[in-house]
C-alpha cells in the first residue's frame, strides 16, 4: 500500500505521539519551530527531552527580556511535566519560570503557570522564596500549603502564620504542615484540627489515632466526612461497633 502525503504525516504525527524520543531535534530548538509543531508536541507523551527544550527556549527568553507567546509555552510545558522525571536541574528551570512570570501573567495563565510547579520538590532557596513572597499571591500560598513531602522551613513558616493569626481562611492547612513535624500540636478548634491532620503528611496510622483522640460530639460529622474521603472504613467501623450500639 502506497500511502500519500498526508496519509504519511498522518501516521507520522501519531507515531511521535507515541514515542516523542523519536521527534527531531530541530524541531525543539528553534522558538519558531515549536510553534510551528505545537500540535504535535502538545498531544504527544510527556518527555524530559522535549520539557527541557521548552525551558531553556522560555528562560532564553525571559532572560533576554523577548516577547514570546507565554500562553502557549507555558501550556506546552504544564502538558510535558511529569514528576516521574523531574530532577533538581529541571525543578529550578520550572521555578525560575514560575517566580519570573508569577507577578507578569494574568489570570487565564496563573492556575497553568503554578501547576508546573506543584508536587515537585524545590531546592531549599526555592521554597525560601515562596515564603518570603507568600502574600502576593493566593498560587504562592497554595504551594506552600500543599507542599508534597514534609519540610521544616516550611513547618516554621505555618506556626508563625498561626501565631500571627496569618492565612485565617487557611487554618486547616496551615495545622496540617505543623502536624508534618509536631503530632502532638493541639489547637482549640478542634474541627479545623480534624482538617488539619487530613491535610498533613503524617503517615495514615498517626492520622487515624489523631482523628479519634480528637474526636467530640462537635466534629464528629466532620470526622466522618474525612474518614470517608480518605477511606478510612476501619475507623468508621471501630467507631460504629463502639459507639453505636
Amino acid at each position: 500500500m502506497n500511502l500519500t502525503r498526508e496519509q504519511y504525516i498522518i501516521l507520522e504525527n501519531s507515531y511521535l505521539r507515541h514515542f516523542p524520543t523519536n521527534i527531531p531535534e530541530e524541531i525543539l530548538l528553534d522558538y519558531k519551530s515549536v510553534l510551528e509543531f505545537k500540535a504535535l508536541i502538545r498531544h504527544s507523551k510527556a518527555d524530559k527531552r522535549i520539557l527541557s527544550h521548552l525551558l531553556d527556549i522560555v528562560i532564553d527568553k525571559i532572560t533576554t527580556k523577548k516577547r514570546f507567546q507565554k500562553i502557549t509555552f507555558i501550556k506546552l510545558i504544564r502538558w510535558q511535566c511529569d514528576n516521574s522525571f523531574i530532577d533538581s536541574d529541571l525543578s529550578d528551570k520550572l521555578f525560575f519560570v514560575f517566580k519570573s512570570l508569577i507577578a507578569e501573567v494574568n489570570d487565564t495563565i496563573l492556575w497553568s503557570l503554578s501547576v508546573i510547579i506543584k508536587d515537585i520538590e524545590l531546592s531549599q532557596e526555592n521554597i525560601d522564596w515562596l515564603i518570603e513572597h507568600y502574600q502576593d499571591s493566593e498560587h504562592i500560598q497554595n504551594r506552600l500549603l500543599r507542599y508534597p513531602i514534609p519540610n521544616k522551613g516550611i513547618t516554621t513558616w505555618s506556626d508563625q502564620c498561626l501565631k500571627q493569626k496569618k492565612l485565617q481562611n487557611r487554618i486547616s492547612e496551615l495545622i496540617g504542615l505543623k502536624l508534618n513535624f509536631y503530632p502532638d500540636f493541639n489547637y482549640k478548634n478542634k474541627t479545623s484540627l480534624l482538617w488539619g491532620i487530613h491535610y498533613s503528611k503524617l503517615q495514615d496510622k498517626t492520622k487515624k489515632e489523631l482523628l479519634i483522640k480528637h474526636m467530640t460530639h462537635e466534629n464528629f460529622e466532620e470526622l466522618i466526612k474525612i474518614c470517608e474521603k480518605n477511606e478510612f472504613v476501619d475507623v468508621i467501623s471501630q467507631l460504629y461497633n463502639d459507639l453505636g450500639k
